[in-house]
């Protein structure tokens, strides 16, 4: 009996650790990320390991994301920092719906939130993700948010003086969406940036379909137009120009 137990024992540590061997490797070779701005009109904040963005508007500031923390206690802070109250938050872009991505969005109800219809139910906390490790965790009613806008492909959000256009790039989830806004092009999850300059598919333990993300890569480099200025990126610091995403399109 002894025996079964040390042999169950050591097939679960092993298993435990090539788990968090897959899982930390996602995060390993990446360009670090700091808060501050990024370009003209557009700072990173940072909430443990994911990356939310202030963009400036003329009346206040959007989001692209909030972060994993339901108080959004450094979104908020960033907000203050700038004598912003959270009624300065005029429109929130999710660039997915899982739970480390929207949970801080409650804290900004009088935003109009933006999302694909692919990931309507994930962000508002119906559906579980489809990924291995998300599935797993199932849904998270905690971190949620109502979606008030659904998103349209390639349409632009008028704000103001400030124009947001979306793009649905499935495969990280159904309703992965890419946000253009200031020259910055944001991606979410569906990639991020290597310290070797190198754009990096959303890692597969996460995602519902790594395929599909890849050739969803390819194909908005194709889409976006000249001029965009900076990439970035939910879990990673940015890149300097789009030149990434070209290479990444054109390597076998």
């Amino acid at each position: 009996m002894k025996r079964v137990l040390l042999i169950v024992g050591i097939v679960f540590v092993a298993l435990f650790g090539v788990f968090f061997a897959t899982v930390g490797s996602a995060f390993v070779g990446l360009v670090p990320a700091a808060d501050g701005p990024v370009a003209p009109g557009v700072q990173l904040v940072r909430d443990g390991y994911v990356n939310a963005y202030l963009i400036d508007l003329d009346d206040g500031v959007a989001l692209v994301d909030c972060g994993n923390d339901p108080e959004a206690k450094t979104l908020l802070a960033a907000l203050k920092a700038r004598n912003l109250e959270p009624s300065s938050v005029k429109a929130i872009f999710v660039t997915h719906g899982h739970p480390d991505h929207v949970a801080g969005c409650q804290q900004f109800p009088g935003a109009a939130v933006y999302v694909f219809e692919g990931d309507r139910g994930l962000a508002e906390g119906t559906e579980a993700g489809k990924g291995p490790l998300p599935k797993f965790m199932g849904i998270q009613k905690g971190k949620s948010v109502k979606v008030t806008n659904v998103l349209v492909d390639a349409a632009t959000v008028q704000l103001g003086g400030v124009g947001v256009t979306a793009w649905n790039i499935p495969g990280h989830t159904g309703g992965s969406a890419a946000f253009l806004a200031r020259g910055v092009l944001f991606f979410g999850d569906s990639a991020t940036a290597q310290s070797d300059g190198k754009l990096r598919p959303a890692p597969w333990v996460f995602s519902d379909d790594l395929e599909q993300c890849k050739a969803s890569l390819r194909g908005l480099a194709a889409k976006v137009p000249a001029g965009v200025s900076k990439l970035a990126f939910a879990h990673s610091g940015v890149f300097e120009n789009a030149s990434a995403l070209g290479e990444y399109a054109k390597a076998p």
